[in-house]
């Protein structure tokens, strides 16, 4: 029991939030001390000098009657308040003020909470007293007023202090158990915070965003691999059966060099797909460093249509070339020319015969356009996610990482990919658009 209270009590101490209010409570009650101290002393003090300047006033009015018309005891009677006498001149005492009432012999009398003045008048010593008791009465109902409001607003402040420490402690140990909850593997778990009201409720909205992101990352890394499997199932069961086929072809009649071409085709398309992989994994951490320098656009379509013309016109399809005040920008030119051979490719792999396909070249901006089916606008940001295919089926060729390759390969030049219609197509069509201008 002992010690699970132990363990309890370690526990609280631990906690940031209550410990932060305990702290800044105590602090505060500790300044509240000090200011009562300092607001005793300086009334003290203020109080002590106006009762000296009153003491001095009395001085001077009972002086001044003493000297017009002698001393008379009857005038001043002893109150309890008041004290006024006076001493003869051979006595032996100190002018100014005293705690105790001066005698004729120079010694003090103890009198109680008093204080004195003592001056000259005429051939005699005036000694005039007034009674401290009422400001002791007085400091004593100040320090009890100061006392019990002092108690009463550290107890208050400790109470709220606490009170909302414990609330954001509360809170804090729901991100915390949220934390760790998808540390397990829940990826379902939030935290259930819907408003805003201050940093803790952000904290908890971003950590509900950050979950959510995560889950959608995890399966679309599932869906990748299942893609990745799929696609790679067939070339390699094609290159299976290949070399079957050329290994009973060799035994039975000797001649298998079609088969063993073949099969180094469905070999290059296997390296094909993962050299795709490999590439875009590169330049998403970095590790392909790009080197960038001076690329006049127009030149570079120009060189690209050379290469490509007799490619796309061999499948059956027109290749044309438009630009439009190109200009020069800063970037790969590896990474461009192959930016621009995956939208080729990708156009000549999903468009049908008699398709005109057209590079253009606009200002700061390259790109594609073609007269084929389209992609639905819904699809936009999807085809553009690596080994994403249209065909769900994945029977058509491709691995689905064309689009993926040209988003990468814009974003490591800090550019916007866009996706579009192609309002010059009789069916939707396709123009794929990279702004060198535009931040992505």
């Amino acid at each position: 029991m002992f010690s699970n209270l132990r363990a309890s009590a370690i526990r609280i101490t631990r906690l940031s939030a209550l410990r932060q209010a305990v702290v800044l409570s105590l602090t505060f009650l500790v300044l509240l001390f000090l200011a009562g101290v300092f607001s005793i002393i300086e009334f003290e003090r203020v109080f002590e000098n106006r009762i000296e300047d009153e003491l001095r006033g009395r001085f001077v009015v009972v002086s001044a009657d003493v000297s017009e018309r002698g001393f008379v005891a009857s005038s001043y009677p002893r109150t309890g308040t008041e004290y006024v006498s006076v001493l003869p001149e051979s006595s032996d005492v100190r002018l100014g003020f005293h705690e105790h009432r001066p005698g004729p012999d120079g010694r003090l009398r103890d009198n109680g909470d008093w204080l004195y003045l003592v001056g000259q008048v005429g051939d005699e010593y005036l000694v005039v007293g007034t009674n401290l008791g009422r400001r002791e009465e007085f400091l004593e109902v100040i320090l009890q007023a100061m006392g019990i409001v002092g108690l009463g607003a550290g107890l208050i402040t400790l109470c709220v202090g606490v009170y909302f420490g414990w609330r954001s402690q509360r809170r804090m140990t729901r991100i915390s158990r949220t934390l760790a909850a998808a540390a397990d593997g829940d990826l379902n778990a939030r935290t259930g915070v819907t408003r805003s009201r201050d940093d803790l409720d952000e904290l908890s909205h971003q950590v509900d965003d950050t979950i959510e992101q995560l889950d959608v990352l995890i399966r679309q890394t599932r869906d990748f691999s299942a893609n990745i499997a799929h696609d790679l199932k067939t070339p390699l069961a094609r290159l299976r059966i290949r070399l079957e086929k050329a290994l009973t072809t060799e035994i039975d009649e000797g001649d298998s060099v079609e088969e063993i071409g073949s099969a180094l085709e469905q070999a290059d398309e296997v390296i094909s797909i993962f050299d795709a992989f490999l590439r875009i994994a590169k330049l998403e951490s970095g590790t392909a460093q790009a080197k960038f320098e001076p690329i006049a656009l127009g030149a570079l379509l120009t060189e690209i249509e050379d290469t490509y013309a007799p490619v796309v016109e061999h499948g059956g399809r027109v290749l044309k070339l438009e630009l439009s005040s190109p200009t020069i920008i800063n970037g790969d030119r590896v990474l461009l020319l192959q930016l621009l051979a995956n939208l080729i490719e990708n156009a000549i792999r999903y468009t049908p015969d008699g398709s005109d396909l057209t590079l253009f070249a606009e200002g700061a901006s390259i790109g594609l356009a073609d007269t084929g089916p389209g992609i639905p606008a819904d699809e936009y940001e999807n085809v553009i996610k690596p080994s994403y295919r249209l065909e769900k089926s994945r029977t058509q060729d491709g691995a689905g990482l064309g689009l993926a390759l040209v988003k990468t390969i814009a974003d490591v030049h800090g550019a916007a990919l866009t996706l579009s219609e192609n309002p010059e197509s009789e069916s939707a069509g396709l123009i794929v658009k990279v702004d060198f201008s535009k931040k992505s």
